[in-house]
């Protein structure tokens, strides 16, 4: 198996605070929006947990670790990461991958 030079991905689990789900998914998906367009990311997804309403997933794929650092380390749009973390029960839980490809990714 070979992975595209540089690129990394991640699965990040976020726990809103009681009943604060579907805002915590509203707020990351204008995180989204707000990273249209920008340098180095190749995919960066929403997913609401299909039993637990209080869980959003999101899925990233970055060109490289410094687009990652510098896409997410700004303020993203009208949306800045401070939006996320206020509606957080706890910090992200972050797995790390190396994506070696697959359908809608850009080879």
């Amino acid at each position: 198996m070979t992975a595209r030079s540089g690129r990394v991905g991640r699965y990040v689990r976020m726990e809103a605070q009681p009943g604060q789900g579907e805002a915590l998914a509203t707020t990351l998906l204008r995180v989204a929006d707000g990273l249209r367009g920008a340098a180095g990311c190749e995919l960066y997804l929403i997913n609401a947990s299909a039993d637990e309403p209080d869980v959003v997933w999101v899925t990233e794929v970055w060109a490289d670790e410094e687009a990652s650092d510098r896409a997410l380390s700004g303020e993203l749009g009208e949306v800045g990461i401070g939006d996320v973390l206020e509606l957080l029960a706890g910090p992200p839980e972050l797995v790390d991958l190396t994506p070696l490809g697959g359908a809608g990714l850009p080879s």
